[in-house]
């Protein structure tokens, strides 16, 4: 028997096992649209979503995650969405089209706090030892940053190459933040705020690490003050 339920725009279905994993879906509730000049719905195209491979036995080709009641609470209780693919792609100007062509990156935002594709693993229906350890630290970053940064990989590359510039990229995106008066925490000024999660993949790091750090970190900053910033209230 399958109970489906809604709330809060999460939907679930529990399953009959001896794991009694519940199927979550997205947390994702309906946002209002971005808008042209004109007034008019701007097209959003959803980023393609990424399933690493250690997680592909509990989270579906859909998205869906396969997890427990508690993990099921914990998502709904701090907002945080598991599955990276409802995010959208994130235009924003010639300047940041010309970074995603100069780093061969492809970058989506969502105005939800967006689970890191690599910490899927921590909530496998069956259990796992760091599951509480990770949960406090998610907690208290959805409790004290607004803005959640990702960098993650899809191409291939030396591991090193790999590591050093998704480093780098994501300290560029800080810093450039920080020295547009988002000082207070991570898109967070004294009179507005970045809430929501920006994801940068690069799919070729030898190609980006041959790039300035600085200036995509300054171009990504500036799209998302324009484009995702909104007063304090």
């Amino acid at each position: 028997m399958e109970v489906a339920r809604a709330a809060g725009g999460l939907r679930w279905k529990l399953a009959s096992s001896s794991l009694a994993p519940l199927r979550l879906a997205s947390t994702a509730a309906a946002a209002a649209p971005l808008r042209t000049p004109d007034n008019k719905p701007k097209t959003q195209q959803r980023v393609r979503r990424y399933v690493p491979e250690k997680v592909k036995s509990f989270v579906m080709n859909d998205g869906k995650l396969l997890t427990t009641r508690e993990n099921w609470i914990f998502f709904l209780k701090h907002d945080i969405e598991p599955d990276n693919g409802r995010m959208s792609q994130f235009f924003a100007g010639p300047d940041l089209q010309k970074v995603r062509k100069d780093f061969n990156v492809s970058l989506a935002f969502s105005p939800k706090h967006i689970l890191h594709p690599h910490d899927l693993q921590w909530f496998d229906p069956r259990g796992h030892p760091l599951v509480a350890m990770k949960k406090a630290d998610y907690a208290r970053k959805a409790s004290e940053q607004p803005l959640w940064i990702m960098v993650t990989t899809f191409g291939a590359g030396p591991a090193v190459v790999r590591n050093l510039t998704q480093r780098r990229l994501t300290r560029a995106v800080h810093t450039a933040l920080e020295a547009m008066g988002y000082q207070s925490a991570t898109g967070l000024s004294p009179t507005k705020e970045i809430r929501g999660t920006f994801w940068a993949i690069m799919h070729d790091p030898v190609k980006a690490a041959k790039h300035s750090a600085e200036r995509f970190g300054e171009v990504v900053a500036a799209a998302l003050d324009k484009e995702c910033s909104r007063p304090r209230t």
